[in-house]
């Protein structure tokens, strides 16, 4: 009678009394079911709506197998014109990431020059890409320069303004305890501003390296006789829809490969 009533009165969760390791698995199995299938199946039903489009509207989308046919035939022209581009892309990312921050800290240590800084950094953010790239085609020629200083200037607004905020973003205790101990501002700084910060740049940076490789594809569409924009300017000329997409498909793939590694080094780092 006693391990009836035992039994009737056991409110813990069955999933709670599996063993630990089973547990664990099953866990692990919801991850991959979660992070894993659920994109899988959206990929599917995308893939399905994608051929259906091609098939009923011949010139609107290829079908996936011809993209799939035109890489496979000649993958070193993708790759050397998707090269160039990631160059370029990087080149300007870094130089725009690098003076963001500066700004973004002299902005949080000097407040005047906010009044400076910030008007001039909205003009070349609300000014078009496409406006911008062929004057500088003019200015410098065919040459990468143009395409890492739209890559520069792309990278560029995104990081400030993430910048300012996390160098500002401080536990106001923390600043205390650190002024309290007679903190010189460089201390306060490289202790305090900056690990506080991470997240935020590092949100900044994902949206720099997209802002960075679009800019870098976007310049490519003026003149340029390499690089991912190129191609699809040429496919576009040409009406070859094929290779279009594919380079539409090696940009973005290229793209969410960077957002991915900056994820990782992320988690390596900010471990908060």
């Amino acid at each position: 009678m006693s391990n009836i009533d035992t039994a009737s009165t056991d409110t813990t969760p069955a999933r709670d009394r599996l063993p630990a390791s089973r547990r664990q698995a099953m866990g692990i199995a919801k991850d991959l079911a979660l992070h894993v299938g659920a994109p899988l199946l959206l990929f599917l039903v995308l893939a399905v709506a994608w051929e259906w489009t091609a098939l009923t509207f011949t010139s609107v989308l290829p079908p996936i197998h011809e993209i799939a046919e035109d890489i496979a035939s000649r993958p070193d022209f993708y790759f050397e014109n998707l090269l160039a581009t990631v160059r370029s892309a990087m080149i300007g990312l870094v130089i725009g990431v690098v003076v963001a921050v500066l700004l973004g800290a002299a902005i949080v240590h000097f407040t005047f020059l906010r009044a400076a800084i910030m008007p001039v950094a909205l003009l070349l953010n609300v000014t078009p890409i496409v406006a911008i790239a062929p004057a500088l085609v003019v200015a410098f020629g065919f040459s990468d320069l143009p395409r890492i200083v739209i890559a520069a200037i792309s990278a560029f607004f995104p990081m400030l303004i993430n910048s300012i905020t996390g160098l500002r973003a401080v536990d106001p205790q923390a600043l205390e305890v650190f002024r309290a101990m007679a903190a010189s501002s460089r201390e306060i700084f490289l202790r305090l501003r900056i690990p506080s910060s991470l997240p935020y740049l590092f949100a900044g940076l994902r949206l720099s390296v997209t802002a960075a490789m679009v800019g870098a594809v976007v310049s490519e569409f003026t003149g340029a006789s390499r690089g991912i924009g190129a191609v699809i300017v040429s496919a576009t000329t040409y009406l070859n829809l094929p290779q279009m997409w594919a380079a539409i498909l090696f940009s973005a793939v290229t793209t969410l490969c960077l957002l991915g590694i900056i994820g990782l080094v992320e988690r390596l780092i900010v471990r908060w």
